[in-house]
């Protein structure tokens, strides 16, 4: 009978967990800003490697674990673009034209977030990582475009953001991701860090 009584303890255990762990899910919609190398990287030629000022969209969804009114994990989907704003131009060499630099970048993560009041009302604060796939791309008016690509980049983001109601808030994060310098796929930096404002919607969240 002894014997018995931890392995039933451990099951009761596991199975009230689960009970007290509420699950929903969302998505979220914004905008990126580029910054440092991101945004203004040149070589020495004056071409631009970055996003050169230009602003990125991104969309995604999330799948909350809410542990306690205070501690939760989301799982996050989102995928990111980037185009520049500013175009290298050509001319009068042996060929005219312009390049413009354009990024996708897929991510997949987790994030604790930490609800100074509640789910349903109140600011809250995040930190995560997140695994990436970057691909980078010249387009070119003269010839064909440039592109490369780099997978399973680790990256992190920091930030915070308020509920308003059980199923609006509004956050903004700093997002780094680290890549490859140098190489065939090399970008020419060593990060891609920028900072997004999104509109977070959640369904079924109690």
């Amino acid at each position: 009978m002894r014997r018995l009584i931890l392995p039933l303890c451990l099951i009761a255990g596991t199975s009230l967990m689960a009970q007290s762990v509420r699950m929903n899910g969302g998505l979220q919609v914004g905008l990126g800003l580029p910054t440092g190398d991101f945004a203004d990287k040149e070589t020495s030629n004056g071409e631009f490697l970055g996003a050169n000022d230009g602003l990125g969209l991104h969309f995604g969804g999330h799948l909350d674990f809410n542990f306690t009114t205070h501690h939760q994990m989301r799982l996050i989907v989102n995928i990111n673009g980037f185009a520049s704003k500013k175009q290298d131009i050509y001319s009068g060499g042996f060929y005219d034209g312009t390049r413009q630099n354009a990024f996708g970048i897929s991510q997949f993560g987790a994030d604790y977030v930490y609800n100074a009041g509640s789910p349903s009302r109140g600011g809250y604060f995040l930190a995560g990582l997140n695994l990436n796939q970057v691909k980078a791309k010249a387009e070119f008016s003269y010839y064909g475009d440039s592109e490369v690509t780099q997978s399973g980049r680790v990256g992190l983001r920091v930030g915070g953001g308020y509920n308003f109601n059980r199923v609006f808030s509004l956050e903004g994060h700093l997002n780094s991701v680290a890549v490859d310098k140098s190489g065939a796929d090399g970008l020419g930096y060593d990060s891609l860090t920028w900072v997004s404002v999104s509109a977070v919607f959640r369904f079924g969240r109690p």
